[in-house]
């Protein structure tokens, strides 16, 4: 149990009864606890010692000691920096300063006995407080109490933390709401804002259980005691959220399992050695190891029903503030205003934020000396003449006026236009005129509304009204003209083998960009041509530099190529009294063809019919009207003689193949028999032909007969036989 102040005492009353008897009774009352009653809500200066009280007291009905008294910075202690201290000689009391829960206890110097009453209302009044912090909260409050519990003026309740090395949760849990406080009854704390888990965190004496729990439903975290039963105050594990107000560690609630496999469903107040002081974790029932081990639990006193308890009171300091301020601008040089508002005082002006002059005069304004250079001033509130409270920095900008640096104009074709522009300095006003006030426009990009002539506007730079010079034109151009061009061709054609064909325009009236489409697809190019690699109907516009657009013109791309032909393609007749060729395949590619023997820059006609043709050596030329080019078909007109007269007249004085030629004949087979098939002679591609002789012996006249096998250059195959007539005069 919670040790009290005050001891149960019996007050005897003897009371004597007349009349026959007189009976002694004892009657039982409880000791009352004092009655503790503290004023101060104090300006406190930096860097000077302030009481904590301006007027105390504590009484007590029916005692005039107590066993000890306490004061606490409760709220706003900077730990290492902030001192509570009693001044002046009280021997008979003891004070002792705790640093770490910022608490100066009070203690009877003399053992055995309790301090008076008087001594402590004196003691009290001596009490100061320092820090030596350089960034001091505005507000601290101090609790007064004749209980060693830590009392938070804000919530009106109790905290203790109670030492119990190695208790489970479940056990601390039964142990609080075993306590009471001056009839409150005691509860595992819920700490539900930030000055509460930093009161009974931060300044607690160890790692203590509180009274939070996920165990009914992982992952969301309840209040489980006191009046905030069923309370959620997180959602989820490390990355969870609060819906009102939580403070865990680093890293926590994590529920690790690592030596208990149901998690861990217990708030805990993590050793203050670990991450944030005062800050959570989460442990299973039984607590952690090493510096997880739970050392006790936090109390706490406190329910919305409670009556006031008179034992404890409170008072604070504040740092009077700056609460506004005016700053001022000039244009170029002059002299300007500039204002504070504090929350209290009055307003001290320096031209340094530390040291540096004072200026005169004081009070919520200050009117510069003429100035050609941005100045900053400082504003410190005084009270009671404090001068060493924190000062605020109040500019004055002089600014140089500002100039526009460049500007971007448009010219349309019709409908709105983009005009933009840059300054040195401020902001850009666009006007319709040199002289107008209303701007129509402030930015540095001005899109118009729809015009259709060519439009004027005036800018100028504004930086905290120190304007520039003189405005600066802008113009928006109107050109209407719609873009006219020709087509060099409407239609082309595209030759398999070379890949693309260039599309293009000409006779344009000025510099264009043109848009390309494929089927009414935009294909990549803005130039006056193009090319395509594909068949198709294609299109094509112009955009001037104003953005107006002519109609599309269309263009047709169709396929072609060079044509490919072969001995099938051509039926040859030779050895006649009319040799000819004739082009039988109506489809010799996908071109358009036209034809010509023997000279290719020569007439070309559309049949593919020649006759006529001399024995010999002849070239077909087979050109595409599409400009897809020129195939060649070579081929041999052969006429085998009927006769000879081998005189020695030097005419026809051998037989020999009219229009052979070895170079146009792969395979050449040339056999001369008698009419009894003896072989009489071969020829040989380089012969120049038979003379009528067999084995040197020359034969009378008669008939012979020739056997051919030729192959020429195409592929194609000759086999003929024959009669000679071999005739000697």
């Amino acid at each position: 149990m919670i040790k009290m102040n005050k001891s149960l005492k019996l007050k005897k009353t003897f009371i004597s009864l007349f009349f026959f008897m007189a009976t002694s009774f004892f009657f039982g009352q409880v000791d009352e606890p004092p009655v503790v009653i503290a004023e101060g809500n104090q300006a406190f200066c930096i860097g000077n010692p302030i009481n904590i009280v301006t007027n105390f007291s504590i009484t007590d009905g029916d005692d005039t000691t107590v066993d000890s008294f306490f004061i606490q910075i409760s709220s706003g202690y900077q730990v290492n920096f902030d001192r509570l201290e009693l001044t002046g000689s009280y021997p008979t009391i003891n004070s002792q300063w705790n640093n770490i829960q910022g608490k100066l206890s009070l203690t009877s110097s003399i053992s055995g006995t309790e301090i008076l009453l008087t001594d402590i209302e004196n003691a009290v009044k001596s009490i100061v407080f320092s820090t030596t912090s350089n960034n001091i909260t505005t507000k601290k409050t101090f609790s007064l109490t004749i209980d060693n519990a830590n009392y938070l003026p804000v919530t009106d309740h109790f905290y203790q933390f109670i030492s119990s090395p190695s208790i489970t949760w479940a056990d601390a849990k039964i142990a609080a709401e075993g306590k009471t406080y001056y009839g409150r009854q005691g509860y595992l704390a819920t700490l539900t804002s930030e000055e509460e888990a930093n009161f009974a965190g931060e300044q607690a004496s160890g790692a203590g259980w509180i009274g939070g729990s996920d165990e009914e439903t992982e992952g969301v975290w309840k209040w489980v005691t006191g009046p905030e039963t069923g309370t959620v105050f997180w959602n989820g594990q490390v990355n969870g959220s609060t819906p009102n107000y939580a403070n865990w560690n680093n890293n926590e609630p994590n529920d690790f399992k690592g030596n208990n496999p149901d998690g861990e469903h217990y708030a805990h107040i993590t050793d203050p050695s670990i991450g944030n002081r005062g800050a959570w974790n989460d442990l299973p029932n039984e607590g952690g190891t090493d510096l997880y081990i739970a050392k006790g639990y936090v109390v706490e006193y406190g329910t919305t029903t409670d009556l006031p308890l008179k034992i404890a009171a409170s008072t604070s300091i504040y740092i009077p503030q700056i609460t506004a301020t005016t700053s001022a601008t000039i244009c170029e040089s002059g002299i300007a205003t500039i204002s504070a508002t504090a929350s209290e005082g009055t307003i001290l002006w320096f031209d340094a934020m530390v040291g540096g002059t004072q200026l005169f005069p004081s009070g919520n304004s200050f009117t510069t000396p003429i100035l050609n250079s941005s100045k900053t001033y400082y504003a410190s509130t005084s009270v009671n003449g404090c001068i060493s409270l924190d000062r605020t920095a109040i500019e004055v900008v002089v600014n140089q006026k500002p100039t526009i640096t460049s500007i971007t104009e448009d010219l349309i074709c019709s409908g709105s236009a983009t005009l933009s522009a840059t300054s040195s300095a401020g902001k850009i006003n666009w006007y319709d005129s040199l002289t107008s006030t209303t701007p129509l426009f402030t930015g540095n990009t001005y899109q118009t509304l729809p015009i259709t002539t060519t439009t004027t506007y005036y800018i100028e730079a504004n930086i905290d009204n120190c304007i520039s010079s003189s405005r600066v034109e802008v113009i928006a151009e109107v050109n209407s003209t719609v873009p006219e061009f020709d087509l060099v061709k409407d239609a082309y054609f595209l030759c398999t083998d070379t890949g693309s064909v260039t599309l293009e325009t000409t006779n344009s009236l000025d510099n264009y960009s043109y848009v390309w489409k494929k089927e009414n697809v935009i294909i990549s190019g803005s130039l006056a041509t193009n090319n395509a690699t594909s068949s198709g109907n294609y299109t094509v516009k112009a955009i001037s530099l104003a953005g107006c657009e002519s109609v599309e013109k269309q263009i047709i791309v169709s396929n072609s190529n060079i044509a490919t032909i072969t001995n099938d393609d051509v039926l040859l007749v030779e050895d006649s009294d009319n040799n000819s060729i004739q082009v039988i395949n109506d489809n010799l590619g996908i071109g358009e063809y036209e034809f010509s023997l023997d000279d290719e820059f020569g007439i070309y006609k559309d049949a593919g019919f020649f006759e006529k043709i001399s024995a010999g050596m002849h070239t077909l030329f087979v050109n595409d009207k599409n400009n897809c080019g020129i195939t060649t078909y070579k081929f041999s007109i052969l006429a085998f003689p009927k006769y000879f007269t081998p005189n020695g007249d030097g005419e026809n004085d051998v037989w020999k193949i009219n229009g052979f030629n070895s170079d146009s004949f792969t395979i050449a087979e040339i056999s001369i028999y008698n009419r009894f098939g003896v072989l009489l002679y071969q020829m040989e591609s380089s012969s120049q032909g038979w003379d009528g002789r067999y084995q040197g012996k020359i034969l009378p006249s008669n008939t012979y007969w020739f056997r051919v096998i030729l192959s020429d250059v195409n592929g194609r195959k000759i086999e003929k036989t024959g009669s000679i007539g071999l005739i000697r005069k």
